[in-house]
């Protein structure tokens, strides 16, 4: 009976159920104790009061936060152990103090209890050895052992399993998927992290979405590890779990300055600084406070305060940074990239910010060449203050190589990564590293340090991650049931019956949560792509002057709030300043509110006369104010990002007929691509008048051609006849969806095809045309990056994406898209057919085509 109660406390326990934990270990101790006074004490006895003593104390530092209070009933064990004198009870005890100490913060005295413990441990006990392989393995990851701490976990799991414990087993899959986190293999932590999610009965409890969340931070989701993160501190607040709920808020602090939310971010770690304290972990009060300092920092960036007001308070803090980095050298390795080095880096960059650059060298000095396992974040913020500090001197040549050694840490994080939402996620990482190359450039005011710098960051995050996954029937099958849902949604419509209203809400809410389960089942992809090289302002000018190209490139930025271009030509380049970006914004916006009323068939004419002259006089501002400065009078290749890939290029009254296209980077292709195939699939939606009209009149363009309309228009047919076609033609409705780009998608017979579900496919060569609204947008991602339908299909290598940035009329379509197909048939580039197809257009047409630029 005794043993059957120390079995289900000590689950209690791994179940993180503390308070139940330790009242039962404590009456426990209390009935044995009662026993031996009336039978008398024995060896099963004794191991029973250790054990119990044992699973007490790890329950009392849980409550209490005290190493004292858990080592005072550790010491009662311990002389029990002696007094028996059996190893195995010593292993016991050796292995809790070890717990005790790597949970305060000492990972190396840790260590040599637990390798105590597993000296004297008996091999045959399966929960003992699974247990102290666990802890041991832990005390190695705090000490960058990492591959030691794998061969532990794996050790553990091996243990469990053999035991026939599914808890322990999950206890050693979670921590083997952070072992490959620490290793910077994110996909893989992830793997393993659903593996034991999936062994607990209830579903993941706080300390998995702890871990959870870390991983979506070092891949930069970060709102979705945020996510993770509240939801794991409400779990071990009800707990009671102290300490477990500081490491939830100290992570959620670290989310919350990726997220620019800096004021919230400190009072976040503050609060878990203040756990940490009454749990007596010094180390960990100091991993809390850089996190504090780095909010800190974040806010003085954006500080608008006066010079001289600005640069007394960088000194004040650059000096408190440096106590707490002197702090955390004392407390050894240990704090040494978590504390002592990020500490540094504030203070080095605070003394920047102060104007004092011979105390950033000085700070910098201190911290040597980063080793390759060193925390990745901390190892791009390394090479941001050592750039920073090389163009402060004037040393442009050492602050570019530091920043590419920082984008190629960068890249080396990204390579394992494999679904475009987890690559362009990453970008977050490198925000503070770009800024720093752009600024420095603009200083220059020199055109070809811009572009450079500009194209730099771009390219680092462009193309897809992978090529087309191994097929997964989980992640279609959620998909398909995506789309049920959404098309349950639509049949119901806009009554205005509450009832059905409601019921439709409930669909639209199930759709939603099917979509962001198959995007996490993405996370779990690995990448096999390598980064794009970026084009120099160098290499551009002489292929424009190899080939004899009038070609003009524009290369579009935000500059303290003002769109700036870097004009490339084959004589020169010139940087130009264009407008505001609030008023760019403002008429983007006005003109895609009058296309919406130029593609409505049922508006008045007065109400359409009204709505083309407003469109009229948005195009002739935006033409004015951003292609007239840059002098094209023939091709015109621009590359943006935001809601300068909303302009409808191609609309605007200078380019009339004249080959107009964009990009999100200057992806340089010289020489005319080879279509993969004449062959064209020819796709024809559900819902539009003129959409099987215009299905049929684009594939008798071409000699060979698979015409899917009607009911043979399904997702399923779609996906499979883009293998093996030249040109994609898919006339459909569309929606582009804001909050969740990736599931932007085209309508079909069967429901909506979502960008999501084409990740991966290859589509190089492929010339792609969108003949739908609005689907031609993107949506600007944390850290830059756009996402939306036209970006993954140019991510998945199509050559040229043809696509509209506002509402497009059902007849305007019908009569475009025939000529448009019958110039791509003749050999003409894509942006030379667009342009010839509209020019006849009595209004505006709001088609862009998106893609390379090729000379």
């Amino acid at each position: 009976m005794f043993t059957d109660r120390l079995r289900a406390a000590q689950e209690l326990n791994a179940l993180a159920r503390v308070r139940p934990a330790h009242t039962a270990f404590r009456a426990l101790v209390r009935d044995v104790e009662r026993w031996e006074r009336s039978a008398g004490a024995t060896d099963w006895s004794c191991e029973l009061r250790v054990r119990a003593l044992v699973g007490a104390a790890a329950c009392v530092y849980a409550l209490r936060g005290s190493v004292g209070a858990g080592n005072q009933v550790l010491d009662r064990a311990e002389a029990i152990a002696l007094e028996v004198g059996d190893p195995r009870l010593r292993s016991s005890v050796h292995g809790q103090r070890g717990l005790l100490l790597l949970r305060s913060g000492d990972g190396q005295a840790a260590l040599r209890e637990l390798t105590a413990a597993l000296d004297e441990a008996d091999e045959t006990n399966q929960r003992d050895m699974t247990l102290l392989r666990l802890n041991r393995g832990s005390a190695y990851v705090d000490g960058g052992q990492i591959d030691a701490a794998l061969r532990d976990f794996e050790a553990a799991l091996h243990h469990a399993r053999v035991l026939g414990n599914d808890y322990y087993a999950s206890f050693a899959l979670h921590n083997i998927g952070y072992a490959h986190y620490a290793q910077g293999d994110m996909p893989a932590a992830l793997r393993f992290m659903d593996e034991s999610v999936a062994l607990l009965p209830d579903g993941a409890d706080g300390m998995a979405l702890v871990g959870r969340a870390r991983v979506l931070f070092e891949v930069g989701l970060l709102n979705e590890a945020e996510r993770a993160l509240e939801e794991a501190e409400s779990l071990l607040d009800d707990e009671g779990l102290g300490l477990e709920r500081a490491e939830s808020l100290l992570d959620r602090a670290r989310c919350l300055v990726g997220l620019r939310r800096f004021d919230e971010a400190r009072e976040v770690a503050v609060q878990a600084r203040r756990l940490y304290q009454r749990s007596g972990n010094p180390t960990w009060c100091l991993y809390a406070r850089v996190v504090e300092l780095e909010a800190m920092l974040g806010a003085d960036r954006s500080e608008t305060d006066t010079v001289s007001e600005a640069r007394r308070r960088a000194r004040r803090r650059s000096g408190l940074a440096l106590k707490v980095a002197l702090a955390g050298d004392e407390r050894g390795v240990i704090a040494r990239f978590g504390v002592s080095v990020p500490a540094r880096l504030y203070a080095a960059e605070w003394s920047l910010l102060g104007g004092e650059t011979d105390a950033a060298r000085e700070i910098l000095g201190a911290v040597r060449r980063l080793p390759a396992w060193a925390p990745f974040p901390v190892r791009v913020q390394h090479h941001a203050v050592r750039a920073q500090l090389a163009f402060a001197d004037g040393d442009r040549r050492d602050g570019v190589r530091s920043v590419r050694r920082g984008q190629q840490a960068i890249a080396e994080h990204r390579a394992r990564l494999g679904s475009v939402d987890a690559v362009t996620a990453t970008a977050v990482h490198a925000v503070r590293l770009g800024n720093v190359d752009v600024s420095a450039a603009l200083w220059t005011r020199r055109p070809a340090a811009v572009f450079d710098a500009v194209e730099r960051g771009r390219a680092a995050f462009a193309g897809s991650g992978r090529i087309r996954p191994p097929s997964d029937p989980a992640h279609a099958g959620l998909l398909t049931r995506a789309r049920r849902e959404v098309e349950a949604a639509r049949d119901i419509g806009s009554a205005a019956d509450g009832e059905l209203q409601l019921e439709r809400q409930q669909h639209l809410r199930e759709a939603r949560r099917l979509q962001e389960e198959a995007r996490r089942r993405s996370w779990l992809d690995s990448g096999e792509v390598a980064v794009p090289v970026a084009t120099t302002e160098r290499a551009l000018r002489a292929a424009l002057a190899d080939t004899g190209s009038s070609t003009v490139v524009a290369d579009l930025l935000v500059d303290g709030g003002a769109v700036t271009a870097v004009r490339v030509g084959g004589r020169g380049s010139r940087l130009r300043r264009l407008a505001s970006l609030e008023q760019v914004s403002e008429h983007v916006r006005r003109a895609r509110a009058d296309f919406a009323v130029l593609s409505n068939a049922l508006i008045p004419v007065p109400m359409r006369e009204a709505a083309l002259g407003s469109l009229q006089r948005t195009l002739a501002w935006l033409d004015d104010t951003l292609i007239a400065p840059l002098e094209a009078e023939g091709d015109l290749h621009l590359a943006a990002r935001n809601v300068l890939l909303g302009v409808p290029w191609a609309a605007l009254p200078s380019r009339r007929g004249l080959r107009t296209w964009a990009n999100s980077w200057i992806d340089l292709r010289q020489g005319q691509p080879q279509r993969r195939t004449d062959h064209a699939l020819v796709v024809g939606g559900p819902g539009l008048r003129f959409s099987s009209a215009e299905a049929r009149l684009v594939a008798g363009a071409w000699q060979s051609a698979a015409l899917l309309t009607g009911a043979s228009a399904t997702c399923a047919a779609v996906v499979d006849g883009l293998d093996g076609a030249g040109v994609v033609h898919l006339a459909a409705h569309g929606a582009h969806e804001t909050d969740n780009p990736l599931f932007s998608s085209i309508r079909l017979t069967d429901g909506p095809l979502f960008a999501h579900e084409l990740d991966g496919i290859d589509l190089n060569g492929v010339v792609v045309v969108l003949s739908a609204c609005e689907v031609g947008l993107s949506t600007p991602r944390i850290g830059g990056e756009s996402l939306g339908l036209t970006s993954v299909l140019l991510r998945l290598g199509a050559r040229a994406v043809i696509a509209s940035v506002a509402p497009l009329r059902d007849d305007v379509a019908a009569r475009v898209m025939p000529a448009l197909h019958a110039e791509l048939r003749g050999g003409a580039m894509p942006g030379v057919a667009l342009a010839r197809a509209v020019i006849d257009e009595p209004e505006p047409v709001p088609l862009v085509c998106f893609g390379p630029l090729v000379l």
